[in-house]
């Protein structure tokens, strides 16, 4: 007699379940440019605010999903706007990878307003503020605007780990994940909008360090989701 058993994937990126493909409101793998290529002008990507000295390039020299990746050093800040966003649960994720050498601080950043200049009072609001700084060691989820952050786990070196933010914008509330670990569950704005509006991969003065297949969508992520087997 076969028993039934459930899974509940706690886990997030260290497994997958073979033969599920998910479509995506938006997926970002950074494969279909020719690596050396700027990135902004491709795909909707964007330099904050529209500042030249904030491009940077596509490479091949690491990757999550072959062949490429976008390197998010120096001087990088680089955003992508969405529309429409404003209602009910969406999941965004990341894969990052960041040296042991690394100097600096490599942010993954969402913002629930951000109007392409950022020049008047209150026209960004932030949401999430992900610093991974290899110096300290740690993975720092800084919150956003009026809502600060509280959590933090060991940051992973020489490896692609998994950023994962359950967004929920009827109840205004996210939950954020760094390989698996939760850091927070706080409120999404107390200042800004119910809406999910733009990522920004941003450097702080990173030295080397990487993203890969950027996601958002409605869809649970296999990670999170329950399963069974008979």
């Amino acid at each position: 007699m076969r028993g039934k058993v459930l899974f509940v994937v706690l886990a997030l990126g260290l497994m997958a379940v073979p033969g599920i493909v998910q479509a995506q409101y938006f997926f970002e793998s950074f494969d279909t440019y020719t690596a050396g290529s700027t990135i902004a002008g491709q795909g909707g990507w964007e330099t904050w605010t529209g500042d030249p000295g904030a491009n940077t390039i596509v490479v091949n020299s690491f990757s999550h999903s072959a062949p490429n990746s976008l390197a998010v050093s120096g001087t990088a800040d680089i955003v992508h706007q969405f529309a429409g966003v404003n209602t009910g649960i969406w999941y965004a994720k990341a894969q990052t990878y960041v040296p042991s050498n690394q100097t600096g601080d490599l942010y993954f950043i969402i913002l629930n307003r951000y109007d392409g200049a950022c020049a008047a009072a209150g026209a960004c609001d932030w949401s999430v503020q992900l610093r991974m700084t290899a110096s300290v060691g740690l993975a720092v989820n800084e919150g956003g605007t009026g809502v600060p952050g509280t959590g933090s786990t060991a940051l992973l070196t020489n490896q692609w780990v998994e950023v994962v933010v359950e967004i929920n914008l009827t109840t205004n509330q996210y939950s954020i994940w760094y390989n698996g670990v939760l850091l927070d569950i706080l409120p999404w704005t107390s200042t800004g909008d119910l809406n999910v509006a733009a990522f920004d991969l941003f450097s702080s003065g990173s030295t080397e360090s990487y993203m890969d297949d950027v996601w958002l969508d409605t869809t649970v992520p296999v990670e999170l989701q329950s399963f069974s087997i008979e």
